[in-house]
């Protein structure tokens, strides 16, 4: 353990001497105290919080992430180099000791860096919307929208494979005898898929969600929906009238209608939130809700069109379960394990190469890493969620693509600034996840293949030009 700590103060110690890091680290406290202070959103206390922590966290955590791989390129190879790593090798010190020093000596000091930043930021953020004479409306939607972890419910799917098998029992009369049974039942599908979030003008449909299940009876929840009018191609969406409606647990079975309906209107195409009370939930832990599309009298002279709901607009439930603080942390753990993954990436090729090759290789798995992210998102979907490919080809390349994907670490896996920054909960299952598989896993691996080669790696045959 002497020797451990030995290393890791000699690592920290020549990175503080990099000119490079107090370039970097001078922009990282610029970046702490005035992005905080300076940016400004829409004039609410959303945008503001919103803006703040998108270039806030991104501008700091890319800057922290750039002088880890910087310095974890380097560490190495110029100690190696500049014959520096002889004299600890020929001490009794074997070499994986050896690198996980270096290891650890530049994550350890990137991570406190990055809590002070992340601290810094938070007080400033909320020093600065308590200086900003929001209006208790606007600070209460703040808190319950923004500041706040919220654990997110969906409807329980139809079932399509049993739909479709019965729509083509029922119509395969139509078909000829020759057609091919795999694509007609995949056009069923889609057709029914395209059907299911339609509501014709005169009609109603329900959402059903299940094991909702909160800590007190008088929590608030909201309804968070995406509906359009007509289309969801169409760009010209309009004020469309509709009326929710939420069924009454307590309503007697001969009740012909046991919803509470509220009727107003809202804008085709844009994101709403409606409260819910706790108290609709039913003795199973079900809520059901219903949309009912007014028939044409209601439209107030402009024309009845459907409401059309995408599958991943649809109805949500969210349900308040952790604080903003508690969820701020989270983020930033799944930031320190991404600078564990980057310190382990360079301290890697760093023990291949000399320090410009190290880096050159260190960026370019990230932006392998990020193409195949992309390429993962490229192919269009269908309604169900199911890709559209245009042709073979693209098919091959998609299922490669997602192959690598479970190889290649992106640093995007590791960005939860999104989701803070719309009060999602970043779920224990999405923490746990990312530290069994990505970092004991695939940063493990990537840790074990970089002392493989400093051991096997001959720092004689190193000639300093």
């Amino acid at each position: 353990m002497k020797a451990f700590l030995a290393i890791v103060t000699q690592t920290m110690r020549s990175a503080i001497r990099s000119k490079i890091f107090h370039v970097l680290f001078a922009l990282i406290i610029l970046a702490v105290f005035l992005l905080p202070v300076t940016v400004s959103g829409d004039g609410t206390a959303v945008g503001l919080v919103q803006i703040s922590l998108t270039y806030s966290l991104g501008v700091v955590v890319t800057l922290i992430s750039t002088t880890t791989l910087w310095l974890a390129c380097s560490q190495l190879s110029r100690e190696i180099e500049a014959y520096n790593i002889h004299l600890v090798v020929s001490k009794p010190c074997p070499r994986w000791k050896i690198w996980l020093g270096k290891w650890f000596g530049i994550f350890i000091m990137h991570a406190v860096i990055l809590v002070v930043s992340a601290a810094v930021i938070f007080f400033l953020i909320n020093w600065r919307v308590s200086r900003g004479n929001f209006s208790a409306e606007d600070l209460n939607r703040l808190d319950k929208e923004i500041r706040v972890g919220r654990r997110g419910f969906y409807p329980q799917a139809p079932e399509y494979d049993r739909q479709v098998d019965a729509e083509y029992e029922r119509r395969k009369g139509e078909f000829g005898d020759n057609h091919d049974i795999a694509s007609t039942k995949a056009e069923i599908k889609r057709q029914l898929v395209a059907k299911s979030g339609e509501v014709p003008p005169g009609t109603a449909k329900d959402w059903v969600f299940r094991n909702v299940v909160t800590k007190s009876p008088d929590a608030t929840l909201f309804l968070r929906y995406r509906v359009y009018s007509g289309s969801t191609s169409s760009t010209n969406q309009k004020q469309m009238p509709c009326i929710w409606g939420l069924r009454d647990p307590a309503a007697p079975p001969s009740v012909a209608d046991p919803f509470r309906y509220i009727a107003f209107n809202v804008m085709g195409g844009t994101f709403q939130e409606m409260p819910l009370s706790a108290k609709s939930i039913d003795e199973g832990d079900c809520i059901t809700v219903r949309y009912k599309n007014p028939p044409q009298e209601y439209w107030l002279g402009a024309e009845a069109t459907p409401a059309v709901f995408q599958p991943a607009d649809g109805p949500a439930i969210l349900m308040a379960v952790s604080s903003f603080g508690n969820n701020y942390t989270r983020a930033m753990f799944l930031a320190l394990l991404q600078i564990a993954f980057l310190a382990a990436l360079g301290c890697t090729v760093s023990a291949a190469f000399s320090t410009p090759v190290a880096a050159f290789v260190a960026v370019a798995y990230l932006v392998i890493g990020l193409s195949i992210q992309a390429a993962i998102t490229a192919p269009l979907t269908n309604d169900d969620g199911s890709y559209k490919y245009k042709n073979v080809t693209e098919m091959v390349l998609h299922k490669f693509a997602q192959g690598m994907g479970h190889v290649i670490v992106s640093v995007d896996d590791l960005d939860a600034t999104s989701d803070l920054i719309r009060g999602r909960l970043i779920e224990n299952r999405r923490l746990f996840n990312t530290v069994g598989y990505l970092l004991f896993l695939r940063t493990g691996l990537i840790a074990a293949l970089g002392i493989w080669i400093f051991n096997k790696r001959e720092l004689g045959a190193v000639i300093r030009k």
